[in-house]
């Protein structure tokens, strides 16, 4: 397995095992996105105060913004710094909207951007409705102030939209859904719950 599926499985290992399901180029573009998700969750989760983590997030805006990282900058941010189908402009708007939500009364928007984002760099067709909602709904499980955006999806729904093509945004899909009614997702047995799933 690559190193992103490695770092993202160490980080979030049933969000890992979903990305199993698509090619080997997805789901590297989908684990380092994903990471980045998760890093802006982490600095919003440990900031005492609002402007520290939108300091710490104009820091991270700013490594994509320079030619040269420094060492020390995380992998997964090179990384998505030099994929092709990556457009710069996409990972600074995902940064900047999780800033600005720091500043309003509204929600975070950035999940679902990531989302977005990350079907277009995998070159996914899915109706752009369901991703949203799909990114509202990790968002809601990863922070609670969000909770009140999670709207579960039929998987019915995400397959009809994505023509049953993509097996990643189904299983986040069931994931999330687990998670959230507080069933179990660490068991060995999940990777067959999903096999269940997509291919029954």
């Amino acid at each position: 397995m690559s190193q992103s599926y490695r770092e993202l499985r160490d980080r979030a290992r049933s969000l890992a095992l979903a990305t199993l399901f698509d090619s080997a180029s997805a789901r590297d573009i989908s684990c380092d996105l994903l990471q980045l998700g998760l890093e802006l969750e982490k600095i919003i989760e440990i900031a005492s105060e609002p402007m520290l983590a939108m300091i710490r997030m104009q820091w991270w805006a700013e490594l994509f913004d320079n030619p040269v990282m420094p060492p020390e900058t995380a992998e997964f941010v090179k990384r998505l710094a030099q994929y092709d189908s990556l457009p710069k402009e996409a990972l600074l708007s995902i940064i900047q909207q999780t800033q600005d939500s720091l500043q309003t009364p509204t929600p975070s928007v950035a999940w679902d951007n990531i989302f977005i984002v990350m079907a277009k760099a995998n070159g996914w067709h899915i109706e752009t409705a369901i991703l949203s909602q799909l990114g509202r709904n990790i968002g809601a499980l990863y922070n609670a102030d969000n909770r009140a955006q999670y709207q579960p999806l039929e998987d019915g729904d995400i397959t009809k939209s994505s023509k049953g093509n993509y097996g990643f945004p189904r299983l986040v899909n069931l994931l999330v859904m687990r998670q959230i009614s507080g069933k179990q997702t660490h068991d060995y047995l999940l990777i067959f719950r999903y096999l269940w799933r997509v291919l029954r």
